[in-house]
């Protein structure tokens, strides 16, 4: 039970940040949200380390876990976060959610093939159930994007018109950022799932092991972020000199405010609840998100709720109040 509260409250401040890092899409690529966020973790964690006096820990630890821990941070940092904040920005946090969280899927998969983790009947109720759910509030996002009138203009044409309106070049490209952060989220969450155990067996201390865990992979993370914010910067340069814009005061305060929340917090949070309830009943509970976004978009983004995102809504939440059964 303590692990499912723990996953909850990573959910709630992984969409929170989330709502927030969208008040700077304007100004601000995918690409450096991660990296603006992904520095101030590892700030972080390393001090957190350093104020325990815990820094020998690390040393500690193979070389083995250290490369499974940075390859759970390429997929589910470097890769999946940044594919998400580009699907975002075109989708919204809602349906960009909505389609991502379908990442349980695949860390069933792996974790019954790589964990031998048991299949149990509720989980599969579980994620019928949220999956429902959130492909309603997708579609309900989509629908409230249009408005009455437009609607009825096209009522003749309403099935062309919808398969052209899901299947344009955009929202596939979208999609196929949805996909990549999904997949990279479950890589990421069945690795971290099997490293931080091995940790338990050496350092003996369970409390500080997500901690370890998080002071080796932020770094590493950074950096190749870093180097993709260069290489970012370095092509828009080269295209056009004007394309670079200045960052408001604003949007630095909501980068910094977001960070804490969703990668300070919100890191260790997820780490701790992949650790304790494991990777499958973590990843079905983050499969709520859009339930925790719907509001918190309505009132900050401005974004509409329609009766059909309330329908999905409840669904989500049955799903959710599966898992404690």
């Amino acid at each position: 039970m303590f692990g499912e509260l723990i996953a909850i409250s990573a959910v709630l401040t992984f969409v929170g940040s989330n709502v927030l890092f969208r008040k700077t899409e304007k100004e601000v690529s995918p690409t450096l949200i991660n990296f603006f966020r992904t520095g101030i973790g590892t700030l972080t964690f390393l001090l957190i380390i350093i104020l325990l006096n815990q820094f020998n820990l690390i040393l500690i630890i193979p070389w083995e876990l250290w490369l499974l821990l940075i390859l759970s941070f390429v997929f589910g940092q470097v890769i999946a976060d940044t594919a998400y904040f580009t699907a975002q920005k075109e989708l919204g946090t809602t349906i960009a959610l909505a389609i991502s969280m379908i990442f349980p899927l695949f860390t069933f998969i792996l974790s019954m093939i790589f964990l031998k983790q048991s299949f149990e009947m509720n989980l599969l109720l579980s994620l019928i159930l949220i999956g429902i759910g959130i492909i309603i509030i997708g579609k309900s996002k989509n629908t409230s994007d249009r408005s009455i009138v437009e609607e009825d203009l096209t009522s003749r044409r309403s099935i062309k018109t919808g398969f052209q309106k899901v299947f344009n070049k955009d929202f596939m490209k979208a999609l196929a950022f949805c996909l990549t952060a999904a997949l990279g989220w479950a890589i990421g969450a069945v690795i971290i799932d099997y490293a931080t155990n091995k940790i338990d067996q050496i350092i003996i201390v369970d409390e500080l092991s997500s901690i370890v865990g998080n002071v080796i992979r932020f770094p590493f993370a950074l950096s190749l972020l870093g180097l993709m914010v260069l290489r970012e910067n370095n092509l828009k340069k080269k295209e056009n000199d004007s394309l670079k814009q200045k960052i408001s005061r604003n949007s630095w305060i909501y980068l910094l405010v977001a960070s804490i929340i969703g990668t300070s917090l919100g890191a260790y949070l997820y780490t701790e609840a992949v650790h304790i309830a494991g990777a499958n009943v973590v990843s079905l509970i983050a499969s709520a998100a859009p339930l925790f976004a719907l509001p918190l978009t309505y009132f900050i983004n401005k974004e509409k709720i329609t009766k059909w995102g309330f329908l999905g809504v409840i669904l989500t939440i049955l799903g959710v109040l599966i898992i404690f059964f």
